[in-house]
């Protein structure tokens, strides 16, 4: 189930959300930063992202509506700004970064995610912060983090992927490393900025002071992928690629992945019309199974390739089966356990018009998310420099003719 909803970032919600009265600076681009000041925004915090007068560079990313590249089209962006504000500043003039610091001064916490070092180059790092605003909090999110031989280094999703450690142990033994689909690292660090942004408002809020949080997009991985690690140093073993024990296999209309559990082997026989083979003795045990794969796989296979993957699925899971079938775009819109939920939600939008967008990780209490269309381009410029900061409109005009905003 979805609905088109139309207010504009910015606008009040009709129920009091988790973080309403925090206030935000989003001066990050592309995945990570956005998406962590994007969750406090959905949760209420009021979020004025700033971006060059040119956009984020998510702004370029397709897709795009239509194929369209235009600034206003990239999903990417939609996606990731929902609920925020949104400004424009080139941090490069001096102006803009006399600006800047009257909103640290209006800020509870600032999202960044620069190069180590430019911001405080700039007198925007966390002393300037600290110097106009004691209580705020500095979330800083780079590849490598603020310190360290790494920290002026360059990464993609790829190398935090690789350098985390996650590359090692993911693909077949036989072949390279294989990148996971989409952006894993990114969504992570920006879980993890979320996270210690919390933190941080919780421990100004007991301290009376803030702190700048230090997130490392590799750090993530490397937690994330902790058993390749553990295993290293405590059994002095390194957890390799395997071939696959809980292989894909083909359906009539997709993939589904099973694995086949002792407790459970004998209901896969049987929804399978093959009882013979519960007792044979290539497959009689884990170990036996695991022994004949390639036999197991051949028999399965060719059952799987006759069967609806959604029949299969529902099938093994009343007999509590850990299977899956992989849902491609269209699965999950299509899902009911997504429509009960009402993940996905439709927003209308001055450029794109109404667009179908997903929901977020976490709910609170019974309220449903307050979801709210990204800003347009400098879409808030007056509101923000005239309506909080004072700026006239002849003043705005100016900012604006110079390339201040």
């Amino acid at each position: 189930m979805t609905s088109v909803r139309t207010p504009s970032p910015g606008s009040a919600s009709t129920t009091v959300a988790p973080l309403a009265g925090i206030r935000v600076l989003d001066l990050t681009r592309g995945i990570a930063g956005p998406f962590a000041a994007k969750i406090m925004a959905v949760m209420g915090a009021d979020v004025i992202k700033v971006e060059p007068p040119g956009g984020d560079v998510a702004r370029r990313q397709p897709p795009f509506l239509g194929d369209d590249p235009h600034v206003e089209k990239s999903g990417l962006y939609l996606y990731l700004n929902t609920n925020k504000r949104g400004v424009t500043l080139d941090l490069e003039q001096p102006s803009a970064r006399a600006i800047l610091r009257r909103l640290y001064a209006w800020a509870d916490l600032v999202f960044e995610d620069a190069a180590p070092g430019w911001l405080a180059d700039r007198d925007l790092g966390y002393a300037a912060l600290e110097r106009v605003n004691p209580r705020a909090v500095l979330v800083s999110v780079t590849p490598f983090g603020q310190y360290g031989p790494y920290r002026d280094y360059e990464a993609t999703d790829l190398v935090a992927l690789a350098l985390g450690g996650l590359l090692y142990i993911s693909g077949e033994p036989a072949r390279e490393p294989l990148k996971l689909g989409g952006h894993p690292s990114e969504y992570f660090a920006g879980l993890a900025a979320f996270s210690g942004g919390m933190i941080a408002l919780h421990h100004r809020d007991a301290a009376g002071e803030g702190q700048h949080v230090d997130v490392a997009q590799v750090e993530g991985i490397a937690t994330a992928q902790g058993y390749s690690s553990l295993g290293h140093g405590y059994i002095h073993e390194d957890r390799r690629r395997m071939n696959a024990f809980a292989p894909m296999f083909r359906a009539k209309d997709g993939f589904v992945g099973a694995m086949f559990r002792q407790d459970n082997w004998a209901d896969f026989c049987q929804m399978m019309g093959r009882p013979d083979l519960v007792a044979d003795p290539r497959f009689v045990d884990q170990n036996a199974r695991r022994d004949h794969t390639e036999e197991l796989n051949a028999i399965v296979g060719e059952w799987m390739a006759e069967q609806p993957k959604e029949d299969v699925y529902h099938a093994g899971q009343l007999k509590r089966m850990p299977m899956g079938y992989i849902c491609d775009p269209a699965d999950l819109l299509a899902s009911e356990q997504y429509r009960v939920h009402e993940y996905f939600t439709t927003l209308d939008h001055p450029v794109t018009g109404p667009l179908q967008y997903p929901g977020m990780p976490m709910r609170w209490g019974d309220d449903h998310w307050d979801l709210r269309r990204a800003p347009l381009l400098g879409e808030h410029n007056r509101e923000v420099f005239c309506g909080m900061l004072g700026y006239t409109s002849e003043e705005l005009v100016l900012l604006r003719s110079t390339g201040t905003i």
